[in-house]
């Protein structure tokens, strides 16, 4: 592994060598059955499905809200010029409409809800394409693409404003299209887009490559921009970019696509914090990355580590491909409620807009996948071994992973939009959504729900202070300032520090401790620790101060917009035991209180809370004393 400039060595090191080593000494190649064809018949069964919304403008329609939305159109030009490469010559004239009406919109400045700075990347894409197709019609795309002036022409510039810590991913995606426009010799030169990158892009990303988005002085850092940022950065070093700040980026994008890899999921998801979490284009962004860190492991004969970048790209695939539906249209969020309900939808989600950029990711996967089909899948890390990750930066969160088994721990305690607790569980052989895949929020931030409360519910301590009120660390500790959705939080605001204290991974089992400190009510520090081995992760919580009872929040998937799950409260016979088991998609997973004297409390507030994958049902366990333990069982 390069060192960067600073001269830091790659975090999670150990960790990637431990897995490699793994797989040399086991080799675990799988055979998955994401070829090339199959792949291409995903994208090509979604973009057919939104030709059918194409005017005789060329723009696509929403049939929603009936009307152009954000990037829709240039990202299906992209994704149909892709399937004109792969022969469906049918597709030609609708993915030249689309490009011709995309670059007018740029050029006249009538981008739909002002996203003009998304477009480039996915018009350049699409003409590189067509250009040799349709020679006429290239002249006049070429005429007018030479019109743009970036620093006009875009709305995230130093131009318009005037303060770098609005420099975030819009800056980046619009500077990726502006070098494929510079590369075709439209633009001038690309000189101006070093300043950007060495100034406001570089300075973003983590040790372990992550790209943080949001204000410099205030980071607001999903996953979901993290992938997206790098994704376009990724096209743009694919495409040649070679400028001052080339080597550095590649290093950044390559310890990216290493962290993303170790931190997928058993069923090929990103990890969900922040917004925009658990939309599909999420794990499209990562197939591209996955599947070019494929191809330049396998140039450089790493076998063992092109083999589980393939792997991770199969699987994004196939996450996206479960929530495709019959007419080729995407749940673009992991529910199945309709896409008029608009639930677990940001204010900004389309449907058509999140479905096609989806694709065109897809499509970009597929135009650089190039012999990808010649690389073995092997499995990934969250399948092989075990390890527990502390992200960096402001990632806040805790990724362990045991042989096909993952859980997610956020350590947030002052951002009300991504709470503190085990957010997501999730196990190879069981439903994506049992475990549950996402939790609650104390402020539901961006997003919009159908139905449900909003309320803080995640795995988690709870406690009743002496006044008889009962707390628990997922409402975490308020800040001093408003919660500002936009502007990200302070992340040291409030008070309150939360510390590893030991950590450690062996065969078949991950052990870790947290160290949460105040300000809480009534409590002065709270200790939790996991243990987790293959169908089961065993919890407990001691909790310093001066409190009547001690609890733990236990949440569970109570509907997903089609299917709700059993939910049964378990009286143990000639016992006094209660334990929880839920029931969903033909899958069980059982919660069994392991401190004697622990009761099972169904509390009003927490019957039917909003979450992205639909409503939670949550319970609370509560008991005696300061310490509380239980166990989560995940049969397979």
């Amino acid at each position: 592994m390069n060192k960067l400039q600073t001269g830091s060595v790659y975090p999670w090191q150990t960790e990637l060598e431990r897995f490699i080593e793994q797989v040399e000494s086991a080799p675990n190649q799988v055979n998955d059955g994401w070829t090339h064809q199959r792949k291409l018949a995903v994208l090509e069964k979604l973009v057919r499905a939104y030709a059918l919304h194409q005017d005789e403008t060329g723009a696509i329609i929403d049939p929603h809200s009936e009307s152009e939305r954000y990037y829709s159109t240039p990202s299906y030009a992209l994704a149909a010029a892709v399937l004109v490469q792969e022969g469906r010559h049918d597709l030609l004239e609708s993915a030249a409409a689309a490009l011709t009406h995309s670059i007018a919109c740029v050029v006249e400045e009538k981008a739909p809800d002002q996203h003009p700075d998304f477009f480039p990347i996915l018009m350049m894409g699409a003409y590189r394409l067509l250009k040799n197709l349709l020679p006429e019609q290239a002249t006049a795309w070429k005429q007018q693409l030479s019109r743009i002036e970036p620093e006009q022409t875009y709305i995230f510039t130093m131009s318009k404003m005037k303060n770098p810590n609005r420099m975030i991913n819009w800056n980046a995606i619009m500077i990726s299209g502006e070098f494929l426009r510079a590369a075709e010799g439209i633009a001038a030169d690309s000189e101006w887009m070093e300043t950007y990158i060495r100034s406001y892009h570089l300075p973003r990303f983590t040790g372990s490559g992550l790209y943080q988005d949001g204000p410099l002085n205030r980071p607001n850092s999903p996953f979901a921009y993290d992938i997206f940022t790098r994704f376009h950065l990724g096209v743009m070093l694919e495409a040649g970019y070679d400028g001052d700040c080339a080597l550095e980026l590649h290093e950044h994008l390559r310890r990216g696509a290493l962290s993303s890899l170790l931190m997928l999921s058993p069923h090929g998801e990103i990890p969900p914090r922040g917004r925009s979490a658990q939309h599909q284009w999420n794990e499209a962004a990562a197939a591209f990355v996955f599947t070019t860190h494929a191809q330049q492991a396998h140039a450089a004969g790493e076998r063992e580590l092109a083999g589980a970048f393939r792997r991770a790209a199969d699987l994004c695939w196939q996450a996206i491909s479960r929530w495709q539906i019959n007419d080729g249209k995407l749940h673009i969020v992991r529910n199945h409620y309709s896409s008029e309900a608009r639930h677990g939808f940001e204010v900004y989600s389309n449907h058509t807009c999140y479905s096609l950029w989806t694709a065109a990711a897809l499509a970009y996967t597929l135009l650089h996948g190039e012999g990808l089909d010649d690389i073995s899948p092997t499995l990934i890390p969250t399948e092989l071994g075990s390890r527990v990750l502390e992200a960096d930066g402001w990632f806040q969160t805790v990724i362990a992973a045991v042989d096909g088994q993952q859980m997610l721990v956020q350590t947030s305690v002052n951002d009300p939009y991504n709470i503190p607790g085990i957010v997501r569980i999730q196990q190879s052989a069981l439903p994506s959504l049992i475990g549950p895949s996402s939790a609650g929020h104390a402020d539901r931030g961006f997003t919009g729900f159908a139905e449900g409360d909003i309320f803080p519910l995640s795995y988690t301590p709870a406690w009743q202070t002496e006044d008889g009120k009962w707390h628990s660390l997922s409402e975490g500790i308020p800040g001093t300032l408003e919660f500002d959705r936009d502007g990200g939080i302070d992340p040291q605001d409030g008070g309150g520090t939360v510390q590893m204290e030991q950590s450690s991974a062996s065969d078949g089992a991950t052990d870790f401790t947290l160290l949460w400190k105040g300000p809480f009510p009534g409590v002065r520090e709270i200790r939790t620790g996991y243990r987790q081995v293959r169908g089961k992760i065993e919890v407990a919580y001691e909790l310093q101060g001066n409190i009547q009872n001690v609890g733990a929040l236990i949440p569970l998937i109570a509907y997903d917009g089609r299917e709700r799950s059993v939910i049964h409260h378990v009286m143990s016979a000639g016992e006094e035991t209660e334990s929880i088991r839920v029931e969903y998609a033909g899958a069980s997973l059982e919660v069994i209180p392991t401190t004697e004297g622990t009761n099972v409390v169904w509390p009003e507030e927490l019957a039917s809370v909003a979450c992205r994958n639909g409503l939670l049902k949550g319970a609370r366990l509560e008991c005696e004393g300061n310490r509380i333990s239980f166990m989560i069982r995940l049969p397979e």
